[in-house]
């Protein structure tokens, strides 16, 4: 198995996973005609952020989304892991870990001071802690319009 950046030849098996991280969330998956334009966006423009794959037998077996946001607090550019999911068929053999600390590298090499996880799932929490993430409780959000209201 290898862990590396994702291209647009992955796209439609990234939007696969994505698709069944939100089912598997509870969250409502919604209109998902705007998701590819999403990925190819974060493909062409690192500076937004990166897409990690990991990939076995030319198939992905998991994916992780990363922001780089920057804020006051953090000394600048910090790193925020969006989505992370690993496919039910190969879920406890280490793929999430792989890409974890192929995450904490990769917002290493981007120069970030810190990585966050807002929210994360039950499932994915041990991960983390395992991995020498600290629970600093969970974040809350409110869903804003395009039309920019609330």
């Amino acid at each position: 198995m290898i862990v590396r950046k994702a291209t647009l030849e992955d796209e439609a098996q990234i939007l696969t996973l994505l698709q069944q991280l939100l089912i598997e969330g509870g969250e409502v998956a919604g209109d998902w005609r705007d998701e590819p334009g999403t990925i190819r966006n974060v493909l062409e423009n690192p500076e937004l952020g990166t897409i990690l794959v990991a990939e076995e037998d030319g198939e992905i077996a998991g994916v992780t989304t990363m922001s780089f946001p920057y804020a006051i607090r953090c000394k600048g550019r910090y790193s925020c892991i969006e989505e992370n999911i690993v496919d039910p068929k190969r879920r406890g053999k280490g793929v999430g870990g792989k890409l974890l600390r192929a995450a904490i590298a990769e917002a290493t090499a981007q120069g970030c001071d810190e990585l966050q996880v807002n929210s994360p799932s039950e499932m994915g929490l041990p991960l983390y802690i395992r991995n020498g993430l600290k629970n600093n409780g969970k974040a809350l959000k409110i869903k804003l319009s395009s039309e920019g209201g609330a």
